[in-house]
């Protein structure tokens, strides 16, 4: 089921989205805030920050007159004159306060759009340095340009520094904002989509209007306007409902603006159905998909084809939630137990079937196994491997400081042993693959004290024990953020160019880079890539993810020559990571997370910064990769999704502070998974004695050889079983 957002749910979405650099600040004050315990691993102290000095943003070039501007050495004393004058202003805001851009096309910041600073009695208060910010998918700010990316609205946030209320300390940000409309280019043509259907007497019908721009692409936000020439003969609402009432033919027009107007001309028949008849199961389980089917028949019991079907359903319950949907194709899926009744119409006959459902019945429980406690600094990802002298292994980075990557044996899981680690020089090593060989590793580094991050190679002769066979850093020295291994390619996620650097990784000791693919979009982020068969799974943030063909030919794609095979973008944004899986009864989906944090949702229920996020799970149906469309979902209130693994019908999500969840993924998927009872278990990941006590931040997951292994935040590793719940004795 694909969601819609309207205006305001766009707005309150856009308000959400912020950019990396706000959620890394909000990790980093997440990891070292609380008490810390006994260290788990050598406890030397981690390196100087890096110069935390970003390059200049834009600034309002406003100069102050030397002769005209007053210097309030009364207020705040001792503070630049720039922050002083801060002091004075109560508002900013822009001129014109409507900002409106075409996309595709730019304002120039000082000459088509004007920020304003304003004392407390509506006077302009010159000489305050501004600076612009726009972290959008529909607008971005670019060498003072404002440049229209895509239709929607975005946020301006003009901030300056004022002394704080107290009057000591450093100065403060004060920030205000203006909003930034976005507008299609202009329609020149509008295209309604034959349904395909008959239109008989009494029959309801949606007709779909496409606005077009003159690229032939669809304009999205717009207003259009429906009509009949004949309404004694059929009617149209404002959203494109057809209500056919007598024979004879009629012309549905849709227009845009005053000028642009497509139409479908199309004959009703006066119906010849007199019965409509619905097939389909009469038990199920909570979440199951079940499918329903109608055949409308005349007078003489012959099928009439090409009849629209309308179906609905309806409980026998009391109470206001019924719990149960049923889509246009028939796929009935009902969240609570019950009996439901589904009804099928066609021009005005309907056809019903009754449906029982009872509960899922899939209930288990997570038992711990082990557990490899860090406290002493934030972890991030993880890898589970087998390594090349027959012993198990888990590697780990650190967040926030760590500066490591961590060597588990986990041989026997009940007790992982921390061999070794090696040390980098990084603020982050967010992530850590070890190649199908189990010969070579890659940690990821961003934050390095030389500004020359990239990527660290290690050799895993002795997998216990590894060390660095390379440091790899051109062109991949603004920090890369993940990677992932297609046989001797490594495809690594650079913060700096925002695109996907394609390396040749044979020979450890001497890595190359033979390729390179990115989007072209002034406002992208880019943030993880997952590869499977030969097709590439880009997760490119507000732009949504993108699937390339990389070896599964089938699109003409190469391993370091990529090919676009299809992308989806949705209202929420922030797409984090994306996972493919197909099930046991052959349904292929694509499972996308996305991440928010800094919204107006995100709240910390315990009071630690950082614990508030917020995000799902989409389910995308990948049965034609080159059109997916979102089906289902799975969000667990109050929490935000981080990473996920798939195996054996079963998702296992890393969901933050909700800890690890294990849902059931098998057969058709349809609707709110989480309501829909397939939440198998799920698993608590903060401890008394962690990084941060008592406070989960569940990050990464793994299934290997019958456990789950999980990296949590303020945690570390933690080693767990998923087996079915005991059901207490009735005495």
């Amino acid at each position: 089921m694909l969601r819609s957002a309207t205006g305001d749910t766009a707005r309150r979405v856009e308000n959400r989205a912020r950019s990396r650099t706000v959620l890394a600040a909000i990790l980093f004050v997440a990891a070292c805030t609380g008490g810390v315990s006994q260290a788990t691993i050598d406890n030397s102290p981690p390196p100087p920050p890096p110069d935390p000095s970003p390059a200049a943003p834009v600034v309002q070039p406003e100069t102050p007159p030397p002769d005209t501007t007053p210097e309030p050495q009364a207020v705040a004393p001792g503070y630049r004159p720039a922050v002083r004058i801060g002091a004075r202003v109560a508002e900013v805001r822009t001129e014109p306060v409507e900002i409106v851009v075409e996309v595709g096309d730019s304002l120039v910041l000082s000459e088509d759009v004007e920020m304003v600073a304003y004392d407390a009695s509506g006077n302009p208060v010159p000489g305050v340095r501004i600076l612009p910010n726009i972290e959008s998918r529909f607008a971005a700010l670019r060498a003072g340009h404002i440049l229209g990316v895509a239709e929607g609205e975005a946020e301006l946030r003009m901030a300056f520094q004022a002394p704080p209320a107290s009057g000591t300390g450093p100065p403060e940000i004060r920030t205000f904002t203006s909003t930034v409309r976005v507008v299609g280019r202009p329609v020149v043509a509008v295209e309604i989509v034959d349904p395909e259907v008959r239109f008989f007497t009494g029959a309801l019908v949606q007709l779909q209007a496409r606005a077009l721009m003159a690229d032939g692409s669809a304009r999205r936000h717009v207003e259009i306007v429906w009509t009949s020439d004949r309404r004694l003969r059929a009617t149209v609402d404002e959203r494109g409902f057809v209500t056919a009432l007598s024979p004879g033919a009629v012309t549905i027009a849709a227009t845009v603006g005053d000028r642009v107007t497509g139409t479908f001309s199309f004959e009703v028949e006066e119906s010849p159905v007199e019965v409509v008849e619905l097939a389909g199961p009469s038990r199920g389980r909570t979440g199951d998909v079940l499918r329903y089917s109608a055949a409308a028949r005349n007078a003489g019991g012959a099928v009439v084809e090409g009849v629209p079907v309308d179906y609905s359903v309806s409980s026998f319950e009391t109470r206001a939630d019924m719990g149960a949907s049923i889509y246009s194709d028939g796929a009935f899926v009902a969240e609570r137990p019950g009996l439901y009744r589904v009804t099928a119409t066609v021009a005005g006959r309907t056809g019903q079937a009754l449906v029982e459902v009872v509960e899922r019945g899939m209930e288990h429980e997570v038992v711990v196994t082990g557990r490899g406690l860090v406290a002493d600094r934030p972890t991030s990802d993880l890898w589970a491997f087998t390594g090349n002298d027959g012993r198990d292994y888990v590697y780990t980075g650190t967040h926030a400081g760590g500066q490591r990557m961590l060597a588990w044996d986990i041989t026997d899981p009940a007790n992982p042993v921390l061999t070794d680690f090696v040390e980098v020089d990084a603020r982050v090593v967010n992530d850590v693959k070890v190649n199908a060989a189990a010969a070579v590793a890659v940690i990821t580094r961003e934050g390095a004290s030389d500004r020359k991050n990239g990527i660290v190679v290690l050799d895993l002769t002795d997998p216990a024990h590894p060390v660095i066979a390379d440091t790899y850093t051109n062109d991949l020295s603004g920090g890369v953020h993940n990677v992932f291994f297609q046989g001797d390619i490594l495809y690594a996620i650079h913060n700096g160019t925002l695109d996907v650097h394609i390396l040749d990784i044979s020979n450890p000791n001497d890595v190359e880079e033979v390729g390179r693919w990115g989007i072209e979009n002034p406002g992208k982020y880019l943030h993880d890539i997952w590869v499977v068969d030969g097709l590439a799974y880009v997760s490119y943030w507000d732009d949504g993810v993108y699937i390339l063909d990389v070896g599964d030919g089938r699109w003409g794609g190469t391993p370091t020559a990529p090919v676009e095979v299809s992308s989806f973008a949705y209202e929420e944004g922030n797409t984090h990571v994306a996972f493919p899986y197909t099930n046991a009864d052959g349904h292929t989906y694509l499972f996308v997370g996305d991440e928010i944090f800094d919204c107006e949702d995100c709240i910390s229920r315990n009071n630690v910064p950082g614990d508030g996020s917020r995000g799902f799970i989409h389910v995308l149906d990948m049965a034609d990769p080159e059109n997916l469309r979102e089906v289902a979902r799975y969000e667990v209130p109050e929490a935000g999704a981080h990473n996920l693994w798939i195996e054996d019908d079963r998702m296992y999500v890393a969901y933050y502070q909700a800890g690890l969840r294990v849902v059931d993924v098998s057969g058709e998927l349809r609707g709110d998974l989480y309501k829909q009872g397939r939440e198998i278990a799920w698993f608590p990941t903060g401890t008394p004695d962690g990084h941060v006590a008592n406070s989960p931040m569940a990050w990464g997951p793994q299934l290997f050889k019958g456990h789950v292994f999980v990296s949590d935040l303020n945690s570390g590793l933690w080693v767990l079983r998923v087996v079915p719940k005991k059901k207490a004795s009735v005495s």
